[in-house]
């Protein structure tokens, strides 16, 4: 997604301001990172609980957050896309 969003996108519209999508694309590019860490963790703390016999244990605040950095990205290559 943040391939498209700073890369492919600017080149279709021949866009002369890059830098909100470089922006965005940066933005995509942690999330993606921030995604698989968090998943991977949580697996492990499953994993672990279920292990160990106890029912797993619900997703903390960064669950939240994830999902509204998510959400916030979205809305802003939407912005991008439709005010360029």
């Amino acid at each position: 997604m943040g391939l498209g969003v700073g890369r492919v996108v600017p080149g279709i519209e021949d866009s002369s301001t890059r830098w909100p999508y470089v922006v965005a694309w940066i933005g995509f590019a942690a999330y993606g990172v921030a995604v698989l860490a968090y998943g991977s963790f949580r697996n492990r703390a499953v994993q672990r609980d279920l292990a160990a016999g106890r029912f797993p244990k619900r997703p903390h605040l960064a669950h939240g957050a994830l999902l509204v950095a998510g959400i916030g990205l979205g809305l802003l290559t939407a912005l991008l896309i439709a005010f360029d």
